[in-house]
């Protein structure tokens, strides 16, 4: 898991330039001579628990859909155990690896949209480049309507 997260990472520091990001969020603006975070793989159930133990929430969705999460406090990135050869899949890392690089640049704050809408991005930016299929993010429009978005 640690080989994936250090070339996810030099993945998206090499294709920073993420169509629809805000100027404020621009990936390439970013530093990103970080030490890498501890990616822990844990089974679905197991998964959950640790999310909710944490405080997590996912605003209008299942619990039953977490693929990951990153944990500020820590510097942890928990992920599902899956198939981490699909491309899809390691664009559910490379989502939790831009929160961390968002943490460790400041950018990780208060307002929901402003983290996880440019982490989005990211994630269908790689699908698109890796695979040379369209994707979307459901989730977008939920962080668009949010009442602190200002910016998308």
């Amino acid at each position: 898991m640690k080989a994936l997260a250090i070339g996810l990472m030099m993945w998206m520091q090499a294709n920073c330039n993420v169509p629809g990001i805000a100027p404020e969020h621009n990936f390439c603006d970013l530093n990103w001579d970080v030490p890498m975070p501890t990616v822990t793989v844990l089974p679905h159930g197991q998964l959950i628990r640790k999310f909710k133990d944490n405080s997590g929430y996912i605003p209008g969705g299942s619990y039953n859909e977490l693929k990951g999460f990153y944990l500020r406090e820590t510097d942890q990135i928990y992920v599902l155990d899956q198939d981490y050869s699909r491309i899809e899949l390691q664009a559910d890392v490379l989502h939790e690896l831009v929160h961390y690089i968002q943490q460790k640049n400041g950018i990780l704050n208060n307002c929901p949209p402003y983290y996880e809408i440019p982490a989005y991005l990211m994630q269908i930016h790689y699908y698109r480049k890796k695979t040379g299929h369209g994707a979307t993010a459901d989730m977008i429009d939920v962080y668009k309507e949010h009442f602190c978005n200002t910016l998308y």
